[in-house]
C-alpha cells in the first residue's frame, strides 16, 4: 500500500506522526510524508533546511517531502503566518505530486488548517482520505480566548466543518470528540473509529533505577504554554513549602519565561527547577527520579475533551499521575486507579491532591495499575494494527 501522509510537523520535531510513518514503512508500506520545515517550538528553522536545502529526504524507510514554511513567532499573528504558510505551500505541492498513492492520511493536531491540503487534494482525486483528529476545531480557539461570536471563530467553524466532511473516515484520539463532532459538525463517528495515542517506545522500556532520596520528586514534562497552565503547579508548590518536595519542570514553550518569573516572585529557590527542552533520549532519567508525574491544563472544553499524549507516556513508564485537569484525562486516571486529579485552575485543590498522594502507602501499586491500563488500552502495536487495517480498507484492500 502506498500512503501519503500530510502533517505540518515531522522529525526532527518530536511528534508521534514520525513514529507512525516509520512503523507503517517497517510493515512494508511505501510512505510519503508531506511536511513542513522543522521549527517547533522555537520558531527557528535550522540552517540545513534553509535556502531550499533538504526538501527531499529519506529516513527509516519514509520519503519526506518538505514544504515552504515561515517559522513560528510569538503572538496570534506570528502563529497564523506560520500555519498559513505551510497550508498554502503544502496545498500546491500536494496537487503537483504524482498520484501513485493508494490512500491519504492526515495527522491533525492544531490547527485544522494543517489538514486542509489533504482535504483540497481529496477534491481532485478518487483516493480515499482519513483524518486522525487529535484536537477538535474550532473549540481550540476558545483556549486562545476567541469567543464563539467572534468572526474568526465563525469562519474557522466553517473551515473545520469543510475539512472534516471531506474525509472518507475520521478517527479520533479522545472519546469525548465523538459527541462534539456529532453536535457541532453533524458528523457521526462510531466507537470503532476511536484510536487513542500510544507512548514512545522509550517510555515502555525499563527505566533506570530510582535514585535514593528523602525528598519527593514531582516531574512535569512537555510543552509550557498558556493552555498547559503550569503556573497552577508552581502556585501549589508555594502552598506546600513546608513539605520536602522538589518540583521538576522539563520542557519549554511560550509561557516558560512567565513561569520562571512566577517561581522567582514566590521565592521558591531550588524547590522548583526548570530544565528547558531536553531530547527524547534524556527523558527516561527524569521519569526515573519521579515519585509522580504531573499534568495540567486550563479549564476549557477544547482541552478537557483531549487526552494529552504525555498521559500515555506517564502510564507506560509505570508512574503515578497527579493532575490539575478535568474531562477525559481525569476520567482515565480514575479508571486506571493510577493517581489523583484536582479541578483545573485551582492551586489549592491541587495542593490537596499532592498531600493526599504523600499520605498514600501504595504509590508503587498506582504506577503498576497505570502500566496495566496502558497495556490494555494504549499500546503501539494495537494502534498500528488497527490503523493499518482501516487504511487498507480505505485503499480497497491494497
Amino acid at each position: 500500500m502506498n500512503i501519503l501522509v500530510v502533517c505540518q510537523h515531522y522529525w526532527p520535531e518530536n511528534f508521534r506522526v514520525t513514529e507512525i510513518c516509520e512503523a507503517l514503512a517497517a510493515r512494508g508500506h511505501r510512505v510519503t510524508a508531506l511536511v513542513g520545515l522543522p521549527n517547533y517550538p522555537s520558531g527557528v528553522i535550522p540552517a540545513e533546511y534553509r535556502h531550499f536545502r533538504n526538501r527531499r529526504q529519506t529516513r527509516n524507510g519514509v520519503e519526506i517531502r518538505r514544504c515552504f514554511e515561515i517559522g513560528r513567532r510569538p503572538g496570534k499573528l506570528g502563529l497564523a503566518v506560520n500555519y498559513v504558510s505551510y497550508m498554502t505551500s503544502a496545498t500546491v505541492k500536494a496537487l503537483l505530486l504524482r498520484r501513485d498513492y493508494d490512500v491519504i492520511y492526515a495527522f491533525s493536531t492544531s490547527p485544522v488548517l494543517m489538514s486542509l491540503p489533504a482535504a483540497v487534494l481529496r477534491c481532485f482525486t478518487s483516493k480515499k482520505f482519513m483524518i486522525y483528529v487529535l484536537d477538535i476545531w474550532p473549540a481550540c480557539l476558545a483556549a486562545m480566548n476567541v469567543g464563539e461570536d467572534a468572526l474568526l471563530y465563525r469562519f474557522m467553524k466553517r473551515v473545520s466543518r469543510w475539512v472534516y466532511r471531506r474525509a472518507d473516515m475520521l478517527i479520533y484520539s479522545s472519546k469525548r470528540f465523538q459527541g462534539y463532532l456529532r453536535d457541532v459538525h453533524g458528523i457521526e463517528v462510531d466507537d470503532a473509529q476511536y484510536m487513542p495515542q500510544f507512548a514512545d517506545d522509550v517510555f515502555r522500556a525499563p527505566l533506570p533505577p530510582k535514585p535514593a532520596s528523602d525528598t519527593v520528586h514531582l516531574v512535569f514534562a512537555g510543552n509550557i504554554g498558556k493552555v498547559q497552565a503550569v503556573g497552577v503547579l508552581i502556585r501549589a508548590a508555594a502552598l506546600l513549602g513546608d513539605l520536602p518536595i522538589r518540583w521538576h519542570i522539563v520542557g519549554d514553550g511560550s509561557n516558560e519565561a512567565a513561569c520562571r518569573e512566577l517561581a522567582a516572585s514566590l521565592d521558591l529557590g531550588d524547590t522548583v527547577v526548570f530544565y528547558g527542552r531536553r531530547p527524547l533520549e534524556d527523558m527516561p532519567a527524569f521519569y526515573a527520579m519521579a515519585d509522580a508525574m504531573l499534568v495540567s491544563m486550563r479549564d476549557d472544553i477544547s482541552v478537557n475533551d483531549t487526552l494529552p499524549g504525555k498521559v500515555q507516556s506517564y502510564m507506560a513508564a509505570g508512574k503515578p499521575v497527579l493532575g490539575s485537569i478535568a474531562g477525559e484525562t481525569a476520567y482515565v486516571v480514575e479508571q486506571a486507579g493510577c493517581g489523583f486529579c484536582a479541578p483545573p485552575d485551582d492551586p489549592e485543590a491541587f495542593a490537596q491532591v499532592v498531600r493526599r498522594f504523600l499520605s498514600c502507602t501504595d504509590r508503587e501499586a498506582m504506577g503498576e495499575r497505570g502500566r496495566a491500563y496502558y497495556d490494555a488500552h494504549f499500546t503501539k502495536r494495537d494502534h498500528m494494527d488497527r490503523l493499518e487495517a482501516l487504511l487498507t480498507s480505505l485503499a480497497g484492500g491494497k
